[in-house]
């Protein structure tokens, strides 16, 4: 029976089997237990099925709950949303899952896209007291799918175990806490798992990969939010996505991961623990993706790509920006005031950036990181915002003794848009946080605001992270979209990358020449290693003062200074570029080479952070010969070459889906430290590729950078 059809989304219900899919791929469940159990992954492309006969394991497990107990009745209703405006819109499916012993409901959600080659699922636990009002919006129609006397008692569900001589048999094993379990019909299949870290104040290497082949008796757990599957036999490919936190930030009792019992995978961790059911609102476990791709690198880079696009549909206006915030020289709120921050807009107009942002000062209370937090009794706060007096978010008196208003009349005169610093409430799991949004609306509605940068989080619980996901997802459904997020990812147990950090572009990184913690090459890297899983639109990367603290660098041969300023925002220029730096202390050729710079990018970077960013060339490393490449259309695109110190005056390069005779026209190029140069008229040429498929580029001296569009559809 089909329950619903939009677009080529569809939901089907055969029997005990639920099948959902769209015209790329299709999933399939058998609930003849009362509980779902994986059957199929169809490929639609390929007709390659991913999983092997009937599993005898349910697809997920919460902690604290029986998985002996069946359902009393299970309702599926279906809707179109689009996640408060920020998504494109997918058809989501609830199968209500009722326990009458539990007085629960246990809700598998499921969203498909249209035309998109992965289905989305997570679960959710909604208690007693709320399964009559929340198990479904009113307005949406309900289909009673299955009810107990459908299901099939001598049902059981168990884990097989590994395959094994006696003295070596393995104790059974059962699985108390996972969110997806499949059988794969292929042994012959390569594994790639690509871990993430946060907390980049005290991290640096933010991405790592593990490969290898299944084996029938191996037991493998594999950490990570990626795992990439490939058939070695055939051209197929599976994405399984854990869409959660890092390591360093996910909750419940059983450390997130993938893992293998043979052919068998099972995806551990829902991030809820029998702690978080005794909370009186619904959980929500980490979600999960699948989805299925032609098996090639570019391939699963697509699929990624797609997902990320569709989870955030992209607007130029709202995801390509440049930004400026003062912190970066560490002075820290000391310069906040009304006069500081008129020269430092101006100086951002001059420069031509889209967004001067304030950063903690602005407001009356006085944060731990503040220059006046030893006049305060308690050194200042980093929470608890509104205790004492419950003023702490309002607009500092002494600072802007007319308020905000003068700021908010220039910047609107310059066409300079505003951000703010924004601190949500962590304290008893994010309690307050009705009372942030009220103030982040305020705020919006009084001053324009329209970027806030969250900083000070500290998720402590399942709850907290509902809360704190409830007030980005209703400020973005209360304002229609206008006001994002810059979600600070630099310390304490937060989102990392995919743990739903769709409502707002991710602020990476803190660095600071004064404690010889910033590189270009390092901030280079950084971006060089995600951009492939990440969408470079997402991602902050900061630029800073390179002129400030050379002492500290001494002879170092790979000195910011050494660098020049130019190239230290050129490292930025494939991702909304920060500068983290006082603006009014940049030298006068300082701003002659960034304003010229970021005048020749503009014209393209809307178009370059629209397409998909790839690394090319090698890893940078300070000493490698490295770049980006934008891929705008299947003929078309950006790329970025930097000489880091490198011996060599040329390298060669392969480009992502280009072979062959490309047409490229150069955009700008760095031959000298800091002296730009931008072609008065386009100069063109033909770039013939090498036998191996490489393009040979050359640059006159280390830390060079040339900048390209590159066409395929010129050439006869």
């Amino acid at each position: 029976m089909m329950l619903k059809e939009w677009l080529d989304c569809y939901v089907r219900v055969e029997g005990t089997y639920l099948r959902v899919g769209n015209a790329k791929m299709e999933r399939s469940w058998s609930f003849a237990s009362g509980r779902p159990v994986n059957v199929s992954i169809l490929d639609k492309n390929t007709e390659q099925e991913w999983l092997a006969a009937e599993s005898d394991t349910p697809l997920f497990q919460i902690p604290g709950l029986s998985d002996e107990q069946q359902p009393n009745v299970i309702f599926i209703s279906n809707f179109v949303e689009n996640d408060y405006g920020v998504s494109q819109p997918y058809l989501q499916t609830n199968v209500d899952m009722h326990f009458e012993a539990k007085s629960s409901v246990q809700r598998l959600t499921l969203k498909i896209y249209p035309d998109a080659p992965f289905i989305r699922h997570e679960i959710t636990v909604i208690q007693d007291r709320q399964v009559k009002s929340n198990h479904t919006p009113p307005d949406k129609e309900e289909y009673l799918a299955w009810t107990k006397e459908d299901f099939d008692v001598k049902s059981t569900l168990s884990t097989a175990a590994l395959q094994l001589d006696t003295n070596n048999k393995q104790r059974h094993v059962v699985l108390a806490d996972y969110c997806d379990h499949m059988v794969l019909r292929d042994l012959h299949c390569r594994w790639t798992s690509i871990q993430f870290l946060d907390q980049t104040d005290t991290n640096n290497n933010l991405v790592s990969r593990d490969t290898g082949l299944l084996f029938i008796n191996e037991k493998r757990s594999l950490q990570g939010n990626l795992l990439f599957l490939t058939k070695t036999l055939h051209e197929s490919g599976l994405l399984i996505i854990k869409e959660g936190p890092t390591p360093l930030g996910e909750f419940g009792n059983t450390r997130m991961e993938f893992q293998f019992r043979g052919n068998r995978l099972s995806l551990e961790g829902t991030g809820i623990s029998e702690e978080d059911l005794q909370q009186t609102q619904e959980t929500t476990s980490y979600g999960v993706t699948i989805g299925v791709y032609d098996g090639s690198i570019l391939g699963g880079f697509d699929l990624l790509h797609r997902y990320h696009r569709n989870l955030r549909a992209h607007n130029s206006d709202r995801d390509s920006f440049m930004m400026s915030n003062t912190w970066g020289d560490r002075s820290r709120d000391g310069a906040i005031s009304e006069s500081f921050l008129i020269k430092e807009l101006q100086a951002a107009a001059a420069l031509g950036l889209n967004i001067m942002q304030i950063d903690d000062g602005w407001q009356k209370g006085v944060t731990s990181n503040s220059v006046d937090a030893a006049t305060k009794a308690n050194g200042g706060v980093w929470g608890d915002y509104y205790s004492g007096d419950g003023d702490f978010w309002e607009v500092h008196p002494d600072r802007f003794p007319g308020g905000l208003e003068p700021i908010v009349s220039l910047a609107k005169e310059l066409r300079v848009a505003l951000g703010l610093w924004y601190s949500p409430d962590s304290v008893h799991d994010f309690m307050n946080w009705e009372k942030d949004i009220a103030n982040l609306l305020h705020l919006h509605r009084t001053y324009n605001i329209r970027a806030f940068k969250l900083d000070g989080i500290e998720i402590h619980s399942k709850l907290g992270e509902i809360r704190l996901l409830n007030l980005m997802r209703y400020v973005q459904k209360a304002t229609n979209g206008q006001v994002d997020f810059n979600i600070d990812t630099t310390a304490q147990k937060r989102l990392g990358y995919f743990g739903q950090t769709q409502y707002g572009s991710i602020f990476l990184e803190n660095r600071y020449s004064d404690w010889k913690n910033y590189y270009p090459h390092w901030t280079l890297r950084n971006l060089w290693m995600l951009a492939p899983y990440l969408p470079s639109s997402r991602l902050q990367m900061e630029f800073l003062n390179v002129n400030r603290n050379t002492d500290n660098y001494a002879e170092d041969p790979l000195a910011p200074d050494a660098c020049g300023q130019v190239y230290a925002f050129a490292a930025t220029a494939f991702s909304n570029p920060l500068a983290w730096m006082e603006l009014t202390r940049l030298e006068e050729q300082q701003m002659d080479c960034l304003s010229r710079t970021i005048q020749a990018l503009k014209p393209y970077h809307a178009e370059i952070l629209a397409g998909q960013v790839l690394p090319i060339g090698e890893e940078p490393s300070g000493a490698s010969w490295t770049g980006l490449q934008s891929i705008c259309s299947p003929t078309h695109g950006y790329v970025l070459i930097f000489r880091e110190l490198h011996e060599s005056d040329s390298a060669a390069m392969k480009l992502w889906g280009v072979s062959g005779a490309v047409n490229v026209t150069e955009l700008m190029r760095m031959d000298v430290k800091d002296e730009v140069l931008i072609p008065q008229s386009h100069l063109q040429m033909v770039w013939e590729s090498t036998p191996q498929g490489e393009y040979v580029v050359t640059r006159p001296a280390p830390f060079t950078f040339v900048m390209y569009r590159y066409d395929k559809s010129s050439i006869s």
